[in-house]
């Protein structure tokens, strides 16, 4: 998280994510593959496209394998707000079926959480809750009092 971004959603944890995209697509085409496969299984089109909004390099893993994924088209805050529960779970699952089913245990490292907004916190508090995980996911957050 970074103070000059502290006032976009979820912009801490898209760069986290993105990050692990960018390893993901550098590496073996045939784990993109089984990834893509499993995604596009998991993602309905529409929380495919809020994703790959919001995540950059997402659309490098997700887009040839979900139906309607357009990198570019541009969403507003009110639509991002408006569609709140189904980003939290389209998050949900990425997660699970994006990095717990391929890298367990998973284990996703956030620092300068005091720039944090509230819906990142949210985000967070959400995917720790998630007990229908079958596998390891460790959220470790780090901040400056």
């Amino acid at each position: 998280f970074y103070l000059n971004t502290a006032d976009e959603p979820y912009s801490g944890i898209s760069k986290a994510i993105a990050a692990i995209c960018q390893k993901i697509i550098s590496g073996d085409k045939s784990l993109v593959d089984g990834i893509r496969e499993k995604v596009s299984n998991a993602l309905h089109d529409d929380e495919a496209r809020l994703l790959v909004h919001l995540v950059s390099g997402l659309a490098g893993i997700i887009s040839a394998g979900v139906k309607g994924v357009t990198v570019g088209r541009e969403f507003d805050v009110d639509e991002l707000e408006n569609g709140n529960e189904r980003l939290k779970n389209a998050f949900r699952l990425l997660i699970r079926t994006l990095f717990c089913d391929h890298f367990a245990p998973m284990v996703l490292f956030l620092d300068d959480l005091q720039w944090a907004e509230v819906s990142s916190l949210q985000m967070i508090d959400y995917l720790i809750s998630d007990t229908e995980n079958e596998n390891s996911l460790m959220i470790i957050g780090v901040y400056r009092s």
